[in-house]
């Protein structure tokens, strides 16, 4: 495992003795040379000494280590020990190019659409039978976010419940946001098969 792989991808952190969640945020960065993971210290609550599990929504794949935080903040992180990598789930659905441009109009609150007063650009860039990759403007998804996405063709639209798993920045005012399909619904155009 590399850095790249993991670094601003999800990590959920559970308590080894109790199984509770202690941590759901993102890696800051990995560090090969002591076998360790960086988290934001706001991620933890109750900062103090755990046995820990953790798993890592990789690039590829899902890592599961097991290991320790000390609970010691240094500049606003945490450090979070790990042992020997285990290899959660491949990827191995196969994923289509799609390079579909369109805009985000507003949200739905408790059944309401709500209306932004700028449409934000989005572009699908892939998808496969469990996901779709999205590019957006940084910031404007969170990890664990549901949001309904329709696709309109020609033959009808597609309407997709998703769930944002991961992020990725590339250094530029957009994000790669991966997200899992929860439900799909297809409405079809009358006289089209």
């Amino acid at each position: 495992m590399v850095e790249r792989e993991i670094k601003n991808h999800r990590i959920v952190i559970k308590n080894a003795e109790n199984n509770q969640i202690i941590a759901d945020t993102k890696v800051i960065r990995y560090d090969s040379r002591v076998n360790s993971i960086i988290i934001s210290a706001q991620s933890i609550q109750n900062k103090k000494f755990y046995k820990i599990y953790a798993i890592v929504f990789g690039e590829n794949c899902m890592y599961k280590f097991y290991g320790t935080i000390r609970g010691v903040m240094r500049e606003n992180e945490i450090e979070v020990l790990i042992g020997k990598c285990e290899t959660m789930e491949e990827r191995q659905a196969v994923r289509y190019p799609l390079a579909l441009e369109g805009r985000m109009e507003g949200v739905y609150i408790d059944g309401k659409k709500i209306l932004f007063r700028k449409k934000i650009p989005i572009q699908a860039v892939d998808m496969s039978s469990g996901g779709i990759l999205l590019k957006a403007e940084t910031g404007f998804f969170n990890i664990g976010e549901i949001y309904y996405l329709l696709l309109k063709t020609n033959a009808g639209t597609l309407k997709m419940q998703c769930e944002i798993v991961r992020m990725k920045g590339n250094g530029t005012l957009t994000e790669e946001y991966g997200c899992r399909i929860q439900n799909v619904q297809w409405d079809q155009k009358i006289g089209m098969v």
